[in-house]
């Protein structure tokens, strides 16, 4: 928008209709409560057996609260267990010391079968003093106690899924992004954590040890070029999370922990007794709403409203004073889980658009096109194979010739996409996808896709920042939903092409009439979890060369081995390398040769070749 300059009015501003915000206030609290309950339900209905507040009783203890007497205390190794640390009696000597130097929270669990020989719950042999939760309780407050008793969360929260995992696989296993919901002293506790399980199989006991995610590490790199910044609120905690690209738009300060001076809060890096103790940033969302300029504050609590009731906000300007300095900033919103009655978190992400509306809008041009253009193409599958199969046009270097295909399957379009695009500095922008699932939903999950990274493409960053924005986007857009991607850009005056994947098939290159796979350091899925980093694979193309990327619908078969997929495409690509110099023969040979009007799955090949 050509938004003028909105000069802060001191009058206007006293008169900012305080009774909106004070009325959004008392909907966000009602909504805050209900989502609490349902935890709690959630919780309780997963532990019927155990009470959500177990009493604390047990031994006496010394100053440093270890038991002098009762089963807990400590037997006798050379040297005592660090007073943080606390193991039932009979365990080896050293399982003290390696709880005490692990980081996050600990415990070593022993399994309980039940008479069918599936595991049912988990006794707490040894722990530390880390909590999962956001209170701090003591060691010894576990110990000998079902896991069901001291932490009900856990079973709700898929980490019995790792436990289990751990016992039956016998080696370490991964937990990534767990969102970890527990009753403590009757308080709701919220943390997201990850860790890692490892069976130690002489004494048939798991070791656990689980560290806080803490913020989303979205790139800085990005959040400042891209004067953009993110926000989550917790509704089942109340609790409001800042990116630091939020806390510089809206001029917010993080404060120190609660009960120390700022003088203090260098001291207590790393130093947090309790895995979510750290206070997060103390200004609310509706201290943020005082911010926002009169005219735009009842669409503002109108906007809440509808995040509160579980809707979404796709896309909203407003102006905001901080400070003395007035900002036009574009926003978005949505609730999670997605379609809830009662959210569980409300998600936003806004970027300062002050000052470049003109230069925004040239960025977003292709990106609005594409969005358009993908509304109206909704309508019938026929119109969203040809959104996922436009033409793509000359490049500048006559040296360079690019060819795509994309086979349907037998069922309708999938959720395949391509995207090439020669952008201002010269490079030209290569990248295959496929948004999971199949039918019309999938085609429209990679419309999005490729639309978002038709946008993403004109910042300056390269492919591997670029696959991890893109990411963001499917992560954020719903829940369960993932998709594979191979995003590179080649450089013309080098002729490097450097290239990053997101779980997806390495691309085939084809030198000399040999084809052979691309060796790559391959990250995780988009999707999966919200902030993934990936690397960067060079490789250096010279003339001659063909240059093939894919879907996984040309290389897997129903009933076939996918190894013997890969083979199937490199002999098709050898032989299509010799049928000419040119991308668009080798495009048309590789759909003859593989691909069929039948497929279980669509398929998509683009081609580069280098004369």
């Amino acid at each position: 928008m050509n938004a003028s300059p909105v000069e802060r009015d001191p009058a206007a501003a006293a008169a900012v209709p305080e009774r909106a915000l004070q009325e959004l206030n008392q909907v966000a609290m009602r909504t805050v409560a209900r989502a609490r309950h349902r935890a709690r339900v959630r919780i309780a209905e997963a532990n019927p057996a155990h009470p959500p507040h177990p009493a604390r009783t047990g031994p006496s203890r010394d100053r440093s609260g270890r038991p002098t007497t009762g089963p807990f205390a400590y037997d006798g190794a050379e040297t005592a267990p660090p007073s943080d640390v606390a193991v039932l009696p009979g365990l080896p000597s050293w399982m003290p010391a390696v709880l005490g130097v692990l980081r996050g929270s600990s415990t070593l669990l022993r399994p309980e079968y039940a008479p069918d020989g599936t595991v049912c719950d988990f006794i707490v042999v040894g722990a530390n003093h880390f909590e999962l939760s956001g209170v701090e309780r003591g060691s010894y407050d576990f110990l000998g106690k079902r896991l069901s008793e001291t932490r009900p969360g856990v079973r709700t929260s898929g980490m019995y899924d790792v436990y289990r995992a751990a016992l039956a696989s016998g080696g370490p296993v991964s937990g990534d992004t767990i969102d970890y919901v527990d009753i403590i002293d009757g308080v709701l506790q919220r943390a997201r954590l990850r860790g890692t399980v490892t069976l130690l199989p002489d004494e048939g006991l798991l070791l656990t040890n689980w560290e806080p995610i803490g913020e989303a590490r979205l790139s800085r790199r990005i959040q400042e070029r891209g004067r953009l910044g993110w926000a989550e609120w917790d509704l089942v905690t109340g609790r409001m999370r800042w990116s630091r690209g939020m806390r510089e738009l809206l001029g917010l300060v993080a404060p120190p922990p609660e009960g120390y001076s700022a003088e203090e809060s260098h001291e207590l890096v790393g130093a947090a007794r309790s895995v979510t103790s750290a206070k997060e940033v103390a200004t609310d969302l509706f201290t943020v709403g005082r911010m926002v300029d009169v005219a735009d504050l009842p669409a503002f609590v109108d906007d809440l409203r509808t995040l509160l009731a579980g809707g979404e906000v796709p896309d909203r300007e407003l102006t905001v004073h901080v400070g003395e300095a007035t900002r036009r900033v574009r926003w978005l919103g949505h609730a999670q889980p997605e379609g809830a009655e009662v959210p569980e978190s409300v998600l936003f992400a806004a970027r300062n658009v002050s000052g470049q509306e003109e230069q925004l809008r040239r960025a977003l041009s292709e990106t609005e096109r594409l969005r358009e253009e993908a509304a109206a193409e909704h309508r019938v599958s026929e119109t969203f194979r040809k959104a996922l199969t436009p033409p793509l046009g000359v490049l500048t270097p006559r040296w360079l010739s690019v060819s795509a295909a994309y086979v349907p399957s037998d069922s309708g379009v999938g959720g395949d996409w391509y995207k090439c695009r020669e952008l201002p500095d010269g490079r030209v922008l290569l990248a295959v996808g496929d948004a999971s699932g199949h039918g019309v939903d999938a085609a429209h999950r990679a419309v999005q896709q490729r639309s978002a990274l038709a946008g993403l493409a004109y910042a300056d960053q390269d492919a591997a920042e670029l696959t991890m924005a893109l990411g963001e986007v499917v992560y954020y857009g719903g829940l369960d939903t993932t998709a594979t991607c191979v995003v590179g850009h080649l450089h013309p005056d080098s002729r490097v092409f450097r290239w990053a994947s997101a779980g997806h098939p390495a691309p085939v290159l084809v030198r000399d009439g040999v084809p052979r796979l691309l060796e790559a350091e391959h990250g995780l899925m988009l999707g999966v979890t919200a902030h993934t980093a990936y690397q960067i694979n060079e490789t250096q193309l010279r003339a001659g060369d063909l240059l093939l990327c894919y879907t996984d619908g040309v290389i897997e078969r129903r009933g076939k081995d996918l190894d013997e997929g890969v083979e199937a495409l490199l002999a098709a690509a050898g032989e299509c390398a010799a049928r000419g110099r040119s991308a668009q023969v080798a495009t048309d040979c590789l759909v003859a040769s593989l691909l069929s009007d039948e497929a279980e799955d669509d398929a998509t090949v683009l081609a580069l070749y280098l004369s």
